[in-house]
């Protein structure tokens, strides 16, 4: 039993360490030509665990056209991102950002929770 958890904790170290995570800055993502959609969220706010799983998967199917962060309000990142943007006590919510950086749409937790209309909101942004 010994021999085969460590095993497959080699394969999985093996298979998840060679997965490259592209973390990028506000400051990179609003650089490039991309438009960018920041979800500002805590750990703490109403339907996080509803809209996170969501949110990872809009993440992937909108890779290509948008740069994708999340920011915790916690973490000494949104402290940077604050001295240029207000964080809104309605969280979660996301940021749609466009040409260098200023912010152009708010997409409410109502509308994040719904497929078609976060959806709808990435497409009309991104053209």
């Amino acid at each position: 039993m010994r021999k085969l958890l460590t095993g497959l904790f080699l394969i999985s170290f093996i298979v998840f360490g060679s997965i490259k995570v592209q973390a990028i800055s506000f400051d990179d993502a609003i650089r490039e030509k991309k438009p960018c959609a920041i979800l500002l969220y805590a750990n703490w706010a109403d339907n996080i665990n509803t809209i996170m799983p969501a949110y990872n998967t809009i993440e992937q199917q909108y890779g290509d056209k948008y740069n994708f962060l999340k920011i915790n309000i916690a973490n000494e990142e949104a402290k940077s991102f604050n001295k240029t943007n207000y964080i809104y006590p309605n969280l979660p919510y996301v940021l749609l950002f466009k040409e260098r950086g200023r912010m152009s749409r708010c997409i409410t937790q109502d509308c994040l929770m719904n497929d078609t209309c976060i959806k709808e909101k990435l497409d009309l942004f991104a053209n």
